[in-house]
Protein backbone atom coordinates (compact mmCIF):
# COMPACT_ATOMS: atom_id res chain seq x y z
CA UNK A 1 0.00 0.00 0.00
CA UNK A 2 1.44 3.43 -0.93
CA UNK A 3 2.66 5.62 1.92
CA UNK A 4 -0.04 8.00 3.19
CA UNK A 5 -2.92 5.87 1.90
CA UNK A 6 -5.46 4.76 4.48
CA UNK A 7 -6.93 1.29 4.18
CA UNK A 8 -10.62 1.40 5.04
CA UNK A 9 -12.23 -1.66 6.59
CA UNK A 10 -15.92 -2.50 6.15
CA UNK A 11 -16.44 -1.14 9.70
CA UNK A 12 -14.77 2.16 8.69
CA UNK A 13 -17.03 2.43 5.65
CA UNK A 14 -20.14 1.68 7.74
CA UNK A 15 -19.06 4.35 10.26
CA UNK A 16 -18.67 6.93 7.48
CA UNK A 17 -22.10 6.15 6.04
CA UNK A 18 -23.73 6.47 9.49
CA UNK A 19 -22.02 9.81 10.14
CA UNK A 20 -23.06 11.20 6.74
CA UNK A 21 -26.58 9.82 7.16
CA UNK A 22 -26.94 11.48 10.57
CA UNK A 23 -25.80 14.81 9.06
CA UNK A 24 -28.08 14.57 6.02
CA UNK A 25 -25.21 13.80 3.60
CA UNK A 26 -24.18 17.47 3.67
CA UNK A 27 -21.40 19.57 5.18
CA UNK A 28 -22.49 20.71 8.63
CA UNK A 29 -20.64 24.01 8.17
CA UNK A 30 -22.01 25.18 4.81
CA UNK A 31 -24.60 22.64 3.66
CA UNK A 32 -22.71 21.56 0.51
CA UNK A 33 -23.77 18.03 -0.42
CA UNK A 34 -21.24 17.37 -3.22
CA UNK A 35 -19.13 14.35 -2.19
CA UNK A 36 -19.32 14.81 1.60
CA UNK A 37 -16.46 13.53 3.78
CA UNK A 38 -16.87 11.85 7.17
CA UNK A 39 -14.19 13.37 9.41
CA UNK A 40 -12.92 11.94 12.71
CA UNK A 41 -12.89 14.72 15.31
CA UNK A 42 -10.51 12.76 17.53
CA UNK A 43 -7.86 10.89 15.53
CA UNK A 44 -8.87 7.52 14.09
CA UNK A 45 -5.83 6.02 15.82
CA UNK A 46 -7.69 6.31 19.15
CA UNK A 47 -9.39 2.94 19.03
CA UNK A 48 -12.00 3.66 21.72
CA UNK A 49 -13.60 6.39 19.61
CA UNK A 50 -12.61 5.31 16.09
CA UNK A 51 -16.04 3.84 15.26
CA UNK A 52 -18.07 6.04 17.62
CA UNK A 53 -20.58 7.99 15.52
CA UNK A 54 -20.25 10.94 17.91
CA UNK A 55 -16.60 11.17 16.91
CA UNK A 56 -17.58 11.94 13.34
CA UNK A 57 -18.79 14.97 11.47
CA UNK A 58 -19.68 15.47 7.81
CA UNK A 59 -17.68 18.08 5.93
CA UNK A 60 -17.28 19.18 2.33
CA UNK A 61 -13.77 19.03 0.87
CA UNK A 62 -13.31 22.76 1.55
CA UNK A 63 -14.11 22.54 5.27
CA UNK A 64 -12.39 19.19 5.65
CA UNK A 65 -9.07 20.01 4.01
CA UNK A 66 -8.68 23.31 2.19
CA UNK A 67 -10.28 26.37 3.79
CA UNK A 68 -8.05 28.80 5.65
CA UNK A 69 -11.12 30.03 7.55
CA UNK A 70 -12.70 26.82 8.92
CA UNK A 71 -11.01 23.52 8.13
CA UNK A 72 -10.56 20.43 10.27
CA UNK A 73 -7.06 19.93 8.85
CA UNK A 74 -5.95 23.32 7.50
CA UNK A 75 -7.14 25.45 10.42
CA UNK A 76 -7.93 23.13 13.34
CA UNK A 77 -8.22 25.94 15.90
CA UNK A 78 -10.94 27.68 13.88
CA UNK A 79 -12.64 24.31 13.41
CA UNK A 80 -12.50 23.69 17.16
CA UNK A 81 -14.02 27.14 17.81
CA UNK A 82 -16.78 26.37 15.29
CA UNK A 83 -17.43 23.06 17.07
CA UNK A 84 -17.52 24.80 20.45
CA UNK A 85 -20.16 27.22 19.18
CA UNK A 86 -22.22 24.87 17.00
CA UNK A 87 -21.74 21.36 18.42
CA UNK A 88 -20.87 21.84 22.12
CA UNK A 89 -22.62 18.60 23.15
CA UNK A 90 -20.35 16.56 20.85
CA UNK A 91 -17.23 18.27 22.19
CA UNK A 92 -18.33 17.68 25.79
CA UNK A 93 -18.97 14.00 25.07
CA UNK A 94 -15.56 13.59 23.41
CA UNK A 95 -13.79 15.41 26.26
CA UNK A 96 -15.40 12.98 28.71
CA UNK A 97 -14.25 10.04 26.58
CA UNK A 98 -10.70 11.44 26.60
CA UNK A 99 -10.72 11.84 30.36
CA UNK A 100 -12.04 8.27 30.80
CA UNK A 101 -9.21 6.92 28.69
CA UNK A 102 -6.52 8.97 30.42
CA UNK A 103 -7.39 8.10 34.00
Amino acid sequence: MPKGKIKFTPADKAWAIKVKQRDGFACVVCGDNHRPNAHHILPRELHDTKLDISNGITLCAKHHLFSREISAHNNPLAFFCWMEKNRPEILQYLKEKCYENNT
